[in-house]
Order: structure tokens, then C-alpha cells, then sequence
């Protein structure tokens, strides 16, 4: 009876010894699960970058900018050529000097050229450029055609003047373009728009 006394109470001794073993031994478990939760919260809550939409809207509104700036100086300079091609023809018609004359056929010639080859850019850039004159150029263009003789000289000369001395820092400024293709047709023709306003100087 006694031994059986004794088992009973060894039986129970190891019975409560393994529940405290257990217990002592899933501890570690579950502070390493713990652990691994910790170490993983950083992986799992990430600090957001800093929003790249506000510089992105500021690349955007600046290409939109230099969008607006090429397809005006494009379209402009057109015009330009097409106005300056007219009043060639009428020089050519209507001086009363040779020098003047020579003038006229030497804008003919050269604004063909630069009209040329600014619609070719034109269309490189997918920009419509003007086929005519607007509005304010053609009422320019009709009013020399209106006067004849020394007046047609004077007004001719005061009308070349001004427009090359316009174009003149129109192409020096294109000539920093930050459009590759702009900045060689600038740099290309920049020479013979200021020697055309050289030469219409010289013709006071």
C-alpha cells in the first residue's frame, strides 16, 4: 500500500514537473515570436518618401512653359518670313533704287530659304505654322504697298529696320533654347538675320 502511495506521488511529482517544463519552454517560443513581430514591424510599416507630385506638376508646368515658348517663337518666325518674303517682292517693284532693289531680291532669296526650313521644324515639332499673313501684318504690308517713290524707300527701310532688329534678339535668345533642334535652326540663321539688318542700316 505504501509503495503505492510512493508511485502515486512520484507519478503526480512528474506530472505537475512536465506541466512546469512545458510552460518554462514555450516562454521562449512565444518571446520569439514576439521578436520576430518586432523585427518584422519595420519591415511591414514603412515611412512614405517624401510625394514627388509636386515636382513632377513643376517638370510638367515647365515642359508645358517651353511647349508654349517653341511653338510661339516657331510660329512667329514664320510669319516673319512670309512678311519679310512680300515686302521683298515689292521692293523689287516699287524702289526707286537699285541698292534697294538688290535688297528686295535678296530677302526673296533668303526667306524662302529660312521659311523652308522653319516649316521643316515646324513639322518636326508637330506645329501648324501660318500659310498667310494675320491680320496685323497684312494691314502692314498693304499700307507700303499704298505709297510709292522716296516714301516707299523710307517706310521699306523704317519697316526692315524694325522687324530685323525684333528678330535679331527673337534668334539670339532661341540660340539658348533648351530644344536642341530650335537652338541649330537659331544658331544656323541668327547670321543672316543680322546681316540683313546690317545691311538695311546701310542703306539709310
Amino acid at each position: 500500500m505504501k509503495n503505492l502511495i510512493i508511485l502515486i506521488n512520484i507519478a503526480v511529482i512528474m506530472w505537475i514537473s512536465a506541466i512546469f517544463t512545458d510552460h518554462e519552454s514555450s516562454k521562449p517560443e512565444v518571446s520569439n515570436r514576439n521578436k520576430n513581430k518586432l523585427s518584422e514591424g519595420p519591415a511591414k510599416i514603412r515611412r512614405t518618401p517624401p510625394s514627388d507630385f509636386a515636382v513632377l506638376s513643376d517638370d510638367a508646368q515647365t515642359k508645358s512653359d517651353t511647349d508654349k515658348s517653341l511653338e510661339k517663337f516657331i510660329r512667329e518666325m514664320a510669319e516673319a518670313r512670309l512678311m519679310d518674303l512680300e515686302e521683298g517682292k515689292v521692293a523689287q517693284q516699287r524702289s526707286t533704287t537699285k541698292d534697294l532693289k538688290s535688297y528686295g531680291r535678296l530677302m526673296v532669296h533668303d526667306q524662302t530659304e529660312m521659311l523652308r526650313e522653319i516649316k521643316k521644324l515646324a513639322a518636326l515639332k508637330n506645329i501648324k505654322v501660318p500659310d498667310a499673313l494675320g491680320p496685323d501684318k497684312a494691314e502692314g504690308l498693304r499700307e507700303l504697298k499704298e505709297v510709292h517713290g522716296e516714301s516707299f524707300d523710307k517706310k521699306f527701310i523704317k519697316m526692315m529696320t524694325i522687324d530685323h532688329k525684333r528678330d535679331v534678339k527673337k534668334f539670339e535668345r532661341a540660340t539658348r533654347s533648351a530644344d536642341a533642334d530650335v537652338q541649330v535652326f537659331a544658331t544656323k540663321y541668327l547670321p543672316y538675320v543680322q546681316s540683313h539688318l546690317d545691311k538695311i542700316k546701310a542703306l539709310k
